[in-house]
């Protein structure tokens, strides 16, 4: 997702840390990530009806007992130029999708069966009491806007376009899973001295390698 190669850029600043100290912090949440590691465990394919629900609240839960306050953005509309890119995904992640577990108020098409997902998810945040927000685009470009604005401490999602849409934190590779959580970490402020990449760097990067928008210009080794 987001910029080609662009996590192996920034790898040398990534920095694991244990999920213990999220405590006190408020994070937005690309709520489409969340849904698609759903469909991806293999502990639940076959075996639970709503991987995503399943999912969801057993992270919202585990960390609001750590302390750690959640905002989560739903997607908007993706703009049109983004319209290839965002169909491919969506088959990528529903296409083989079995009617038995499509959620009963489905449309026939990918995309449709995925914006359900969303809405049972929302509807699940609801009940919960948990804050979600619908994005005017793309989710992790709201999130990033929060985090660049000091309404959230940082963002959870997989997309680098984040760093490009000004987010100071990223969190990446959520797991809890393990006896010992822990989270990928990514300052923007180490990308800047450290790398020596600035948000204009980043979007330069983004034309030349290629991203959701546009396809690569050169080619990496």
């Amino acid at each position: 997702m987001g910029v080609q190669d662009l996590w192996s850029i920034v790898e040398p600043v990534r920095e694991s840390v244990p999920l213990y100290s999220l405590s006190g912090k408020t994070l937005a949440v690309d709520l489409s990530l969340w849904v698609c590691e759903a469909q991806h465990v293999q502990a639940m394919m076959g075996r639970v009806t709503k991987p995503h629900l399943r999912n969801l609240f057993f992270r919202v839960s585990s960390l609001t007992l750590m302390g750690v306050k959640l905002v989560f953005v739903m997607e908007g509309e993706a703009p049109k130029i983004k319209a290839e890119t965002m169909n491919k995904r969506t088959e990528t992640r529903y296409g083989g999708f079995k009617k038995s577990t499509a959620p009963k108020f489905a449309t026939g098409t990918s995309r449709g069966r995925f914006k359900a997902v969303l809405r049972e998810c929302a509807e699940m945040l609801d009940y919960l009491g948990v804050p979600w927000v619908t994005a005017a685009g793309e989710a992790e470009a709201m999130c990033a806007y929060l985090d660049s604005q000091g309404l959230v401490d940082g963002c959870i999602t997989n997309d680098g376009d984040a760093f490009l849409y000004g987010a100071r934190t990223v969190y990446r590779n959520f797991n809890m899973n393990s006896k010992d959580p822990q989270v990928d970490c990514y300052q923007t402020s180490r990308v800047q001295t450290d790398l020596n990449l600035s948000r204009e760097n980043l979007v330069g990067l983004a034309i030349l390698l290629g991203c959701d928008y546009i396809p690569k210009v050169v080619k990496t080794p």
